[in-house]
C-alpha cells in the first residue's frame, strides 16, 4: 500500500484485543498503518465520528517517505471502506463521505441481494475488491503529491 501513497487501517466497533491478538494471529496486523476502534472514539460505526476519527488515524502515513511537507488533508472522498455490514459499514460510511464496499464472505445470497438492493457494490472477497477496483481503474480522489 504504501508505495501507492496508501495507507490501510481498521475501523472497528470490536475492542482493540482484535488489534492486539486477532489481527496477528491472521497475518495482517503488519500490513496495517493505524486502527481506530470504537472504544476508544466513543461512538461506534455508523456514527460520523468514528469515520472522522479513522481519517486522522491514516492522516500522518499518507505518502510517508516522500518527503514532502505539504500533504493535503486527507479528505472523505479519498477513502474506501470495506465492511461486511450494510447500517454500520455502508451506510455509515457513505453518510460519512466514503466510498463504501461490502463483502459477502459467506455467500448469504438473499442478504447480498438486499445490499446490492440498497446501492452498496457487493463482492466475495478482498481479491474482487482489489480486481474490480483495477478493472474499472476506480479512483478515489486525487492525491499527486504522493506520485513517486
Amino acid at each position: 500500500c504504501m508505495r501507492h501513497g496508501i495507507a490501510c487501517g481498521v475501523l472497528s466497533n470490536a475492542d482493540e484485543r482484535y488489534g492486539d491478538s486477532i489481527l496477528p494471529m491472521l497475518g495482517l496486523s503488519d500490513h496495517m498503518q493505524f486502527f481506530t476502534f470504537s472504544k476508544n472514539v466513543g461512538v461506534e460505526k455508523p456514527g460520523k465520528e468514528i469515520f472522522d476519527a479513522a481519517i486522522q488515524d491514516a492522516q500522518p502515513w499518507l505518502c510517508l517517505g516522500n518527503k514532502r511537507s505539504d500533504i493535503k488533508q486527507l479528505m472523505p472522498e479519498e477513502v474506501l471502506h470495506i465492511g461486511n455490514d450494510y447500517e454500520k459499514d455502508y451506510v455509515g460510511a457513505t453518510s460519512a463521505g466514503f466510498h463504501a464496499v461490502l463483502l459477502d464472505r459467506y455467500d448469504e445470497k438473499e442478504v447480498a441481494k438486499g445490499w446490492r438492493e440498497g446501492g452498496a457494490p457487493v463482492f466475495k472477497d478482498l481479491i474482487d475488491v482489489v480486481e474490480w477496483l483495477g478493472r474499472e481503474q476506480y479512483e478515489l480522489g486525487s492525491r499527486d503529491e504522493c506520485k513517486i
